[in-house]
């Protein structure tokens, strides 16, 4: 069965945004990208252009940096990074109707995280969602989660590259207390796109083992300026990020999520290519990086359950006057 084209805002076109959205514009919807500077003025001039595993395609969505100008859509991929969820919350009302659904596909831990699971507390929505501008404009009933493994950079303003021949993989799911047959429909959508769409039943758990990885990479990458394969060759910084991944074991335990830690995956260089992971390339370009959502939530929730993190309170500390050093975290 043929599925219905959709009217698709893509908040936050950089790399897996453009990616997405290039996809899903091949596919027949109609899409529109949200952004700003350079790349919003490559989009509106020459298009967005991805290269896949050296298959080069260019689109011409409509691109603005004034959600209005768009008004509702049908879904709103939310791609931006952590920082940039103030923006989100401010400007984000005018692509809601009623039914819209609003898959945040972010790194870390979400802002709704422990407002839908019920721990009595909301650290989560007070560090990345402050103000509760989030929860009162989008809301929980129509938030979709969404975990993304697909190693895409901005080589240049409106170009996405992304060298790993395989699919980009998107796996999603509602917060689990509630119950939403939109994240059936989204899935269809994007692997109709040649996506993989995987529905997960805990997307909590997907989250956390998403943050592993992001653990066992991005801090130390940016405190020493290297890619993930350099990190894996120095057993000093093997050793540290087994302690940083056992530390964020422990603490996502205490929140009922049970992680199976693959240690050859983590920490062998067979597994690591020269990718300058997420957190990397912000420092490389100066942006503000997502110190709060990937290690700064982990601390806070291991102090929540008396669970000590040493490795991983050390080297936030670090990161942390490192980036406010050159005006990147406040």
């Amino acid at each position: 069965m043929e599925l219905m084209k959709m009217k698709i805002c893509i908040f936050g076109a950089g790399a897996i945004g453009g990616f997405a959205a290039s996809y899903l514009s091949r596919a027949g919807h109609e899409i529109s990208l949200v952004s700003r500077g350079a790349n919003l003025k490559a989009f509106q001039n020459t298009g967005l252009t991805l290269n896949h595993a050296g298959e080069t395609s260019t689109v011409h969505p409509i691109a603005t940096d004034n959600p209005a100008d768009i008004g509702q859509v049908d879904i709103v991929f939310v791609t931006v990074k952590g920082p940039a969820l103030t923006d989100v919350g401010a400007y984000i009302e005018p692509l809601l109707g009623d039914e819209t659904q609003v898959v945040f596909a972010m790194n870390g831990i979400p802002w709704w995280y422990d407002i839908v699971i019920g721990r009595g507390q909301v650290t989560s929505g007070k560090l990345l969602d402050r103000g509760g501008q989030l929860q009162r404009t989008v809301g929980i009933g129509r938030t979709i989660g969404c975990v993304v493994d697909c190693p895409a950079a901005v080589s240049s303003p409106g170009f996405v590259i992304c060298k790993r021949e395989t699919k980009g993989k998107f796996t999603i799911g509602t917060p689990r207390s509630i119950n939403n047959p939109g994240v059936d429909i989204i899935s269809g959508i994007l692997e109709d796109a040649q996506m993989l769409a995987p529905v997960s039943s805990n997307i909590e758990r997907e989250i956390w083992a998403k943050l592993i990885v992001n653990l066992s990479r991005s801090p130390l990458a940016v405190l020493t300026g290297v890619d993930e394969m350099e990190l894996a060759k120095h057993s000093e910084t093997t050793e540290i990020t087994r302690e940083m991944v056992n530390e964020a074991a422990l603490v996502a335990r205490s929140h009922g999520i049970q992680l199976s830690l693959n240690w050859d995956q983590l920490l062998n260089i067979e597994y690591r290519s020269e990718h300058r992971s997420s957190m990397l390339q912000d420092w490389d370009f100066q942006r503000p990086m997502e110190i709060d959502s990937i290690i700064k939530i982990v601390s806070l929730f291991g102090k929540e359950a008396g669970i000590k993190t040493p490795t991983i309170d050390r080297i936030l500390a670090l990161l942390t006057i490192k980036a406010r050093q050159v005006g990147l975290y406040h």
